[in-house]
């Protein structure tokens, strides 16, 4: 058996080459952190103003992409703000409150999907998961 040593580094320790690295290894996944979180307030959305989600397609990188299919008459009632405690029920809510409309509601929750994603995928949004997740690097950018 061999013991070897190595020095790790936080994100932001690392040399700006290392972190593009880093960063670049990161964005090469598509895996969004919220995913479930969004589709539990959708359909908690659905089921507050009485219409059943049957499919959907949601792409967290062009929203342009996704879509919803739902049936039923929604109720048209005011509904609380917080359905399910995960921030991705005030898109939802808050305009379905001021507008009473679907399509709207599921175009802001499609836009603030999108920016969480960004906002993940962002050297700053990195920075942050590694040091609250206490991810290290090598002196290349290399994740341990």
């Amino acid at each position: 058996m061999k013991n070897i040593e190595i020095t790790l580094y936080s994100f932001t320790e690392l040399s700006e080459k290392a972190k593009e690295k880093a960063l670049t290894n990161y964005q090469n996944t598509d895996y969004f952190y919220f995913e479930d979180e969004a589709l539990e307030s959708l359909k908690a959305f659905f089921d507050e103003i009485g219409v059943k989600l049957k499919n959907y397609e949601i792409d967290y990188y062009y929203p342009r992409n996704s879509w919803v299919r739902y049936e039923g008459t929604p109720s048209g009632k005011f509904i609380k703000e917080n359905l399910t405690g995960f921030w991705f029920d005030y898109p939802l809510t808050k305009t379905w409150n001021k507008t009473k409309n679907i399509d709207n509601c599921l175009y802001n929750f499609s836009r603030e999907i999108n920016a969480c994603y960004d906002h993940q995928f962002s050297e700053q949004g990195f920075a942050e998961h590694c040091e609250i997740n206490e991810i290290y690097f090598d002196e290349k950018g290399n994740q341990f």
